[in-house]
């Protein structure tokens, strides 16, 4: 199988899926992850034959959740569509964000929320045969985007709940202590590792990098999984600022050359 996976989130809204998915055999990916956009602007059906015709796998569906930052019932037809898609497009995971705190909310009670929007979905993906991935957020992003910060966090917040793993984000998690050892420990809960490298140009800040440069040692971690054992896709994951004006092209190659000579040096 390739592993080799680029998401959907890289391209601007001029680049269209054709050429999205062209790139992506240009490269050599062997999957691709799949965003909301991509979904709605071709549709499930279509592009599950544009994938089929270029012998593309999906690696994810992007994405489903943001429990903590709803008003109403945790699950909307935004996930419901998501587990569809997922379904369709026979999907390696759908990806899963907690939500934001919120002002006004401690995080415990925000993740207790989430556990509730979690069990939910859970019990509608488990009908469509698809599998959650929960992603853990940087901390950075801890009031809009993600209350569950840490990979400890996110297995309690998993655990008993038939179905999910978690979608592991370098971005997102480079600076966890437990991202080394996670495939060693829980290697059968990771659903999907997305890569990408990370700069500071602002200590509060990280950004997103091609996996070619940064400050992260790509190399050594992904040596560390495949020793652990994990046999799951490596999703190329960055997003148009952080093309910072180059292609989305010229990010792909990057990313295939960069898996190439890893798998070289293996």
């Amino acid at each position: 199988m390739n592993r080799f996976s680029v998401n959907h989130y890289v391209c601007p809204p001029e680049v269209t899926v054709t050429r999205f998915l062209d790139a992506a055999v240009a490269a050599g990916a062997g999957a691709v992850g799949v965003s909301a956009r991509a979904v709605a602007e071709v549709g499930t059906d279509a592009l599950r034959a544009m994938l089929d015709a270029r012998g593309l796998a999906v690696s994810s569906v992007n994405s489903a959740g943001y429990f903590a930052a709803k008003a109403g019932a945790p699950v909307d037809d935004h996930d419901r569509r998501m587990v569809e898609a997922a379904a369709i497009l026979d999907a390696g995971a759908l990806c899963v964000i907690a939500g934001g705190r919120g002002a006004g909310r401690s995080i415990a009670a925000a993740q207790a929320r989430v556990r509730d929007g979690l069990e939910a979905l859970a019990d509608i993906a488990c009908q469509a045969g698809v599998r959650l991935g929960v992603e853990p957020i940087h901390p950075v992003d801890l009031m809009t985007k993600g209350c569950v910060n840490s990979i400890a966090d996110a297995l309690a917040l998993i655990d008993g709940i038939d179905g999910v793993g978690l979608i592991l984000d370098v971005n997102h998690s480079w600076w966890d202590p437990a991202l080394p050892r996670i495939c060693r420990d829980h290697r059968d809960l990771v659903a999907l590792v997305q890569l990408c490298n990370v700069i500071e140009p602002e200590p509060s800040r990280p950004r997103r990098e091609f996996l070619s440069r940064g400050l992260v040692d790509l190399a050594a971690l992904i040596a560390g999984f495949e020793a652990d054992g994990y046999a799951g896709f490596y999703e190329f994951e960055i997003f148009p600022p952080d093309l910072r004006g180059r292609p989305v092209e010229d990010a792909f190659e990057d990313a295939a050359r960069f898996m190439r000579g890893r798998a070289a040096a293996s």
